[in-house]
């Protein structure tokens, strides 16, 4: 290989080191592939949100200690639905970036009806979790939803599933089905989806401060590739702050 050949094969290999670099070192911008999720909805206080204020109230305490718990967790929050296809297809995500994330990062749920014909199915998560079958049947309804076509919103298939898969006693599930517990659960849910300014599914919320989706991230695939930019960015913004007091106590 002649002399000028090989010059111009290792500028060619710096050339996609170098993009390769600039490629991983790229950060995701506010406002395109994420949202920061402001106070707005404070501002916007009509009727019906003055005569849910008692509700409000008690979400917010509930929320207090779900999501920012007082170890320092950081929460990442998926608002989902069984009905949703696009949910669906982010369960393998998901359980990928399970195996990996930190242990100082709390992933968790929250069912909500972005739709009307979704609450049987907000309905059917909250059941699930007061009898405490989550792991048992979280994965079997989207199974039973998309690849069996089962409108697991229904009584009869949902104590089908949870009395036979989950053991779970029929008296029980007739039980918590009839109770308050449940409707309230899934009135929560909406509060802390419109508060959040959560308005399709999927969307995830990390620290209760960014709020990402499909669309901002580009794809689904890549949603938790910002979900893992902006646990390290609140991170390093902790550690700067923990520095900047440090600094102003020891002078």
């Amino acid at each position: 290989m002649k002399s000028s050949s090989i010059k111009s094969v290792f500028v060619l290999s710096a050339l996609v080191l170098l993009n390769e670099g600039i490629v991983s070192s790229a950060e995701f911008e506010e406002g395109k592939h994420y949202k920061l999720i402001k106070n707005e909805n404070e501002s916007q206080v009509d009727e019906q949100a003055q005569t849910a204020e008692d509700v409000t109230d008690e979400a917010a305490e509930s929320n207090t200690v779900d999501g920012e718990s007082s170890s320092n967790e950081i929460s990442v929050v998926e608002y989902f639905s069984y009905g949703c296809t696009h949910c669906y297809r982010l369960e393998p995500f998901i359980d990928t970036w399970l195996e990996t994330k930190g242990e100082d990062v709390e992933f968790s749920r929250v069912a909500v009806p972005t739709r009307e014909d979704w609450i049987p199915y907000a309905r059917a998560y909250y059941i699930a979790e007061d009898l405490g079958i989550l792991e048992k049947v979280h994965a079997l309804m989207f199974r039973a939803i998309y690849v069996n076509k089962q409108p697991m919103g229904q009584k009869r298939l949902l104590k089908r599933m949870f009395t036979g898969v989950a053991e779970v006693e029929p008296e029980k599930f007739e039980e918590v089905w009839a109770s308050d517990r449940i409707p309230k659960k899934v009135q929560n849910a909406v509060i802390e989806m419109r508060d959040l300014g959560v308005s399709a599914s999927p969307t995830i919320v990390v620290a209760k401060k960014y709020l990402i989706t499909p669309e901002t991230a580009g794809d689904l695939a890549f949603m938790f590739d910002v979900v893992d930019f902006l646990v390290e960015k609140i991170k390093a913004d902790r550690e700067m702050e923990e520095s900047t007091a440090a600094n102003e106590i020891s002078q």
